[in-house]
């Protein structure tokens, strides 16, 4: 979470500076570019990188774990090369003929290219975290993080709207790189490549579960592009930009279930092999605490929004996006919990219909309450609210097929409290008088953690163990040098 953390701060430091150098036109052009990209990008993943994961941590040696990589990776270029050849092509077509916008040609064509090197880095991921090399994979995320700010400072001065592309092209070329070497050196001298035999039976393996999650990935994603790609068919840039700086602020919590779904793939897919209600019980005080955890920074992002956004100068530019941020900031607080309760249970339980028809909700739930609020409200807070309804349903059927199929109910009256009670906190974001904020912001803290302990989710030793851990990673105090001896005073 810490390594996650340091990344998100030079992540938003990268965005801020983008921010102020171009337009809000601008970025409203390189955000439609980027969720037109991702929108087909998304299809060449397959739910491989989680599902090698999966089976790399379960892998007898290392000659298997290159086996599994080289089969994930012949598989994932198989899809690849085809959507970037095609993004390509139908670049001009998707700029002029769809969007009536011929500055995204140059920006869909660069993003194309980068698909190229963005197919195999998923699959690097996967080896290094499915060995359990989270150090060295965090450690890699924070300087590789410090290398995307550098390219996005240079590149966007140098060239605008082109250069936030050719800075994302250059970031995933080094990526690329790095992690290959990261990866694959523990592995030297197991580079057997997997015979037809084991091509087969690996690919059996993988994709018993990874269609699965290929068909999740690619409702996520096409469920976070939706506002924008829909916005943009009939709404200026101007009005894209106001909705996707509100869905950036939000999609920034996504950072810490994130940051743990990298553990918990490995981790909970092992126990849950070996230990069914071992793997209950540590699930349960796992969600608890990132539970609290994610309300609490949500909760307090929304509240101080107004603030945050004339502190770094950006009030003028995006304040019309302040209404947006509530909805949108829970939206992603529950998406958090599904993601957490996808990784941790039914990944290792192989709950994969039960996992697609959920998902499934999410964008159903999401297009249908839009369809219901547009005639009643503007088109940005129909997206911003129909976001939050979406995660809602998603989150409801997950819960009903998890507690169905495996009898573990963990979700209960206490989390839909402290959901509902931060939901009224965080809905001060439209309130921008600082001093008022600042008087109420110690009793609702206050209140907030009371509800934390009252419900057990977290506690005293809790905190103390924190505190513990963090202050191991502090350099200890270096020893202080012996004192000399004073010299007498000679009598000669």
């Amino acid at each position: 979470m810490m390594a996650q953390g340091m990344a998100m701060f030079l992540g938003l430091i990268q965005t801020y500076v983008v921010l102020r150098i171009l337009s809000r036109g601008e970025w409203g052009v390189a955000q439609l570019a980027l969720s037109i990209g991702g929108a087909l990008g998304i299809y060449q993943h397959l739910g491989l990188v989680s599902a090698s994961t999966r089976e790399i941590s379960a892998a007898k040696d290392k000659k298997e774990v290159f086996k599994i990589f080289v089969t994930s990776t012949v598989v994932r270029y198989l899809i690849t090369f085809p959507i970037a050849v095609g993004l390509f092509i139908m670049a001009k077509h998707i700029a002029v003929d769809l969007y009536k916008n011929s500055s995204l040609i140059i920006p869909l064509r660069l993003y194309a290219v980068t698909l190229v090197f963005q197919g195999v880095q998923g699959i690097f991921n996967s080896v290094i975290s499915g060995m359990r090399r989270f150090k060295v994979l965090f450690t890699y995320q924070i300087l590789i993080s410090v290398v995307v700010v550098i390219l996005n400072i240079v590149f966007v001065y140098l060239f605008r709207i082109v250069g936030v592309f050719i800075a994302f092209l250059l970031f995933n070329i080094i990526s690329t790189v790095a992690l290959a070497f990261i990866a694959l050196k523990p592995l030297k001298g197991s580079l057997m490549l997997p015979s037809k035999a084991d091509f087969i039976r690996l690919f059996k393996q993988i994709f018993s579960i990874s269609i699965a999650i290929y068909l999740i990935k690619i409702i996520y994603t096409n469920w976070k592009a939706l506002g924008n790609n829909a916005l943009g068919l009939f709404n200026s840039a101007d009005v894209v930009a106001v909705y996707s700086f509100a869905l950036l602020y939000a999609d920034k919590l996504m950072s810490i279930s994130d940051s743990v779904t990298t553990v918990n793939i490995p981790v909970f897919s092992e126990s849950y092999v070996n230990n069914i209600e071992d793997f209950k019980d540590t699930f349960v005080k796992n969600f608890n605490k990132l539970f609290s955890l994610i309300v609490f920074v949500g909760v307090f992002a929304s509240y101080f929004a107004p603030t945050l956004l004339r502190v770094v100068h950006l009030y003028d530019k995006y304040n019309l996006s302040l209404p947006l941020i509530p909805p949108l900031v829970f939206a992603f607080i529950i998406y958090s919990f599904i993601n957490l309760i996808s990784a941790s249970v039914m990944i290792p339980a192989k709950l994969s219909k039960s996992m697609i028809g959920s998902y499934a909700f999410l964008l159903l739930g999401t297009i249908a309450s839009f369809f219901g609020l547009y005639k009643f409200t503007t088109p940005l807070l129909a997206v911003s609210w129909s976001m939050f309804i979406g995660t809602l349903v998603c989150l409801t059927f997950m819960l009903y097929w998890v507690e169905k199929r495996m009898s573990f109910a963990f979700f209960n009256i206490d989390h839909v409290a402290i959901l509902v009670q931060g939901f009224a906190v965080a809905w001060l974001c439209n309130t921008d008088v600082l001093w008022v904020k600042l008087v109420a912001f110690i009793p609702f803290v206050c209140l907030t953690g009371a509800s934390f302990s009252i419900a057990g989710f977290i506690a005293k030793k809790d905190l103390l163990s924190v505190f513990d851990k963090v202050k191991a990673l502090l350099p200890r105090k270096l020893p202080l040098p012996r004192k000399l001896p004073i010299p007498r005073k000679s009598h000669a």
